[in-house]
């Protein structure tokens, strides 16, 4: 395994501190929202979570399995009620065109090769499925590079800088991926309390109002659908 992998087993193998979990919640949310608006439809027999994380978005959508390369976040989905494996993304354990959906939050700049994540992700949507992913991170954003540091997390986050609408747009196009459409939403800064996220929050909505900036905000989601 990668040692960029290895990195991020490591990390969410810890459970997360207490401290603040409530907004994280919150703000997990408001963008879990702005991801679905892009599907066309929510509809789906089985649908597949890449990287679902501890259980906060195992039903973005119905019927999902989540896969994930931590065992602590597979449990706790599973848990939960959920279905959950672990496995990497870039090495699906599914049969070709499984999936009536899938999609990941926060996934795709901790990929060591996106583009093989990507293709992995496709292969088992079932022709005409949904694929859609919210790209936390978006590497047009000033304000993720300072991030990573006030965390403390680098060592995880560092891949974000691809994340850019012309290189996903390009992958999707690769993977056979068509009517795409790509979406920037926030960049609030949930892990340093209430008044951080508040004040950021509101520096979002200012920057959601202006065409121009819209590029710049943090999170960057691309949907499409497999042809």
């Amino acid at each position: 395994m990668q040692r960029q992998k290895l990195t991020q087993k490591e990390w969410y193998e810890s459970p997360p501190p207490a401290r603040g979990q409530d907004i994280i919640q919150v703000a997990a949310g408001v963008h879990i929202e702005q991801l679905k608006r892009l599907f066309p439809s929510h509809n789906a027999n089985l649908s597949l979570n890449c990287g679902c994380g501890a259980g906060v978005q195992h039903n973005i959508f119905p019927n999902s399995v989540g896969i994930d390369l931590s065992f602590h976040n597979v449990r706790s989905v599973v848990m939960a009620g959920g279905l959950g494996v672990v496995a990497d993304m870039e090495s699906l354990p599914f049969r070709d065109n499984t999936f009536d959906v899938v999609y990941g939050f926060g996934i795709l700049h901790h990929l060591g090769d996106i583009r093989k994540g990507i293709s992995e992700a496709a292969r088992v949507l079932k022709k005409g499925g949904c694929i859609g992913f919210g790209s936390e991170n978006n590497g047009f954003c000033p304000l993720n590079y300072a991030m990573a540091f006030v965390y403390g997390n680098w060592k995880i986050e560092k891949g974000f800088y691809r994340i850019r609408p012309t290189l996903l747009r390009k992958i999707f196009r690769e993977s056979s991926i068509t009517d795409i459409k790509i979406s920037h939403h926030g960049m609030v800064i949930y892990g340093l309390g209430g008044v951080i996220y508040r004040l950021t929050s509101r520096m979002e909505e200012w920057f959601a109002a202006f065409k121009l900036l819209k590029p710049f905000l943090g999170y960057c989601y691309i949907s499409g659908r497999k042809i």
